[in-house]
């Protein structure tokens, strides 16, 4: 059983009111990833992307760039207690398609989405050896909630585990989101405690 969960949440705009970011012209993909975290064993909360690219015109230029999204929460079936001879197989058939699922509702909502955080750096290659390190400081942006940029090249921009009180125990902290820094700048993307309430009553009733 499968069964995603798709928030929609109002994408910041993007306010370029002091330094703005880099200039992309020239610049391809050469690495992208999901930003995510668990919510629990079964359940994984996507809030966005991390895609690093290259300067075609300098092959020794990088920008990481940090994307928000259009929320979505994955869980996948959890595996049946059962002696049963084909339990393995159907545990893997429902995985494989949970897992072709989960790609396609992140294509879709992949197609918009909003940059809040950039880092530019440049490598050299080592002539001891023969490796490209990096040459220089990190230049850093980081999109605040007020809609202005900060930005740096003394500071690296930081990641941490965003965590409020439960709803359901507030002595019990968990974590929604994740939260980035740089010098004074914060930008949080997370999911509602709401949205995963609503998901196990849909599951609850799925199974009854």
């Amino acid at each position: 059983m499968l069964l995603l969960s798709v928030i929609l949440l109002a994408l910041q705009v993007v306010s370029d009111s002091g330094a703005g970011p880099p200039d992309m012209k020239g610049f391809t993909s050469v690495l992208s990833e999901q930003l995510k975290f668990q919510i629990d064993d079964y359940k994984t909360a996507f809030v966005g992307r991390k895609v690093v690219y290259q300067n075609s015109n300098n092959l020794n230029e990088f920008v990481c760039v940090y994307y928000r999204q259009v929320v979505i929460i994955s869980e996948r079936a959890q595996e049946r207690d059962t002696s049963e001879a084909d339990s393995r197989d159907t545990n893997l058939s429902n995985l494989k398609y949970h897992s072709q699922e989960e790609a396609e509702a992140l294509r879709r909502v992949q197609q918009a989405t909003d940059a809040f955080a950039y880092v530019q750096w440049r490598t050299v290659r080592d002539s001891r050896t023969g490796q490209d390190i990096r040459n220089g400081v990190f230049l850093s942006w980081l999109l605040g909630q007020n809609g202005n940029w900060t930005s740096s090249s003394d500071y690296n921009l930081l990641t941490s585990p965003f965590s409020e009180s439960s709803n359901d125990d507030p002595k019990k902290r968990i974590i929604v989101g994740i939260r980035f820094t740089l010098v004074g700048g914060v930008h949080i993307v997370r999911i509602d405690q709401d949205d995963v309430t609503a998901l196990v009553k849909e599951v609850t009733n799925e199974k009854k």
